[in-house]
């Protein structure tokens, strides 16, 4: 009781002196402490990774402190073992003099169409290093970062949970489901050069479309209304695939068009992604629009989505217990 009502104390200090807002709650043997103000670009992300540790850390049976990605409670190891996990939910799969890649180690996998080898960016990597576990989104970034052995001690304390954000709802995915937002992007900043290029693209093609961005809260309930969402990357030079938009977006019944990207088939569920080059998304989307039904009975009727997607959510929830196992462990 000591140990909460510290806790608690120093909530509130956060909460007048700073604007911070943690909350503290016991589960079994632990206090697990949450920021309820992170970063509201992939808020929903931690929260749904909150509640899969909310279930697993009823396994933990030694007295513990579990922050997760809190930054102002390391103190606490004065008195309480405190172990932290954070999330790593940046680009790994970059090209040489990508931005922001200061850093970077040589990888092992190839660029398609060159003789030379993407690099293993980790962004702010002694953030990483000093973790005691590390939460990955992508697949492709798990596996591009296992290829080089010499970062087998961050390679193992690394899970990945894929973002099977939001539930999944018969009525969401049927094509009769009113969809008024028919054509959407969801680029952060349209002006970056890439994407403000493409978008001067589609508007050439007389393809009608929409941006919509600074757009934080209810994205669930803007997903449930699109009818299709058109994916690309917003550099030349980082490559991994923008899951934590497209799978979300999938699993409300949108029909995706993406940018191909490298190792698409680590995300096991790239079967249901409408795939082109750059160049071939205006005359793919205007098929699409074209022929919405076809394509979206192809996609989420009798092709085994459903089984997919709840086959994703199940790995995450073993994902999850296997790193709470793995901090039970330390």
């Amino acid at each position: 009781m000591l140990i909460k009502a510290l806790i608690n104390l120093y909530i509130y200090f956060l909460k007048v002196f700073k604007g911070k807002a943690y909350s503290c709650q016991k589960i079994s043997q632990v206090y697990f402490i949450v920021d309820q103000r992170y970063d509201r670009v992939i808020r929903d992300y931690y929260k749904y990774v909150e509640s899969l540790m909310d279930k697993a850390l009823v396994t933990v049976n030694t007295s513990c402190v579990v922050l997760l990605d809190c930054s102002e409670f390391a103190w606490l190891k004065v008195f309480i073992p405190t172990k932290k996990i954070v999330f790593q939910i940046e680009h790994t799969l970059v090209k040489q003099d990508a931005r922001d890649c200061e850093g970077a180690v040589p990888g092992h996998i190839a660029i398609p169409g060159s003789s030379a080898k993407y690099l293993v960016r980790l962004a702010n990597f002694s953030k990483l290093q000093s973790s005691d576990v590390v939460i990955e989104y992508s697949q492709i970034n798990q596996f591009n970062v296992r290829q080089n052995p010499d970062l087998a001690s961050y390679i193992s304390k690394t899970f990945c949970i894929s973002p099977a954000l939001y539930p999944l709802s018969e009525n969401s995915l049927s094509t009769s489901h009113p969809r008024p937002f028919n054509t959407i992007t969801m680029f952060g900043n349209p002006n970056e050069p890439r994407r403000k290029k493409f978008l001067a693209t589609l508007a050439s093609f007389k393809v009608y479309s929409q941006n919509i961005n600074n757009m934080f809260e209810g994205i669930d309930d803007l997903y449930r209304k699109t009818m299709i969402l058109i994916n690309i990357r917003q550099t030349d030079h980082h490559d991994t695939l923008e899951e934590l938009r497209i799978l979300p977006a999938l699993r409300s019944g949108v029909i995706v068009i993406s940018e191909r990207a490298p190792l698409i088939e680590k995300t096991r569920y790239s079967k249901y992604i409408i795939w082109g080059d750059l160049d071939e998304l205006p005359a793919l989307t205007i098929e699409v629009q074209k022929n919405y039904k076809f394509w979206h009975e192809k996609i989420f009727d009798n092709s085994g989505f459903a089984r997919r997607m709840q086959r994703i959510s199940k790995r995450n929830e073993l994902v999850s217990l296997r790193a709470v196992q793995f901090l039970n462990s330390l």
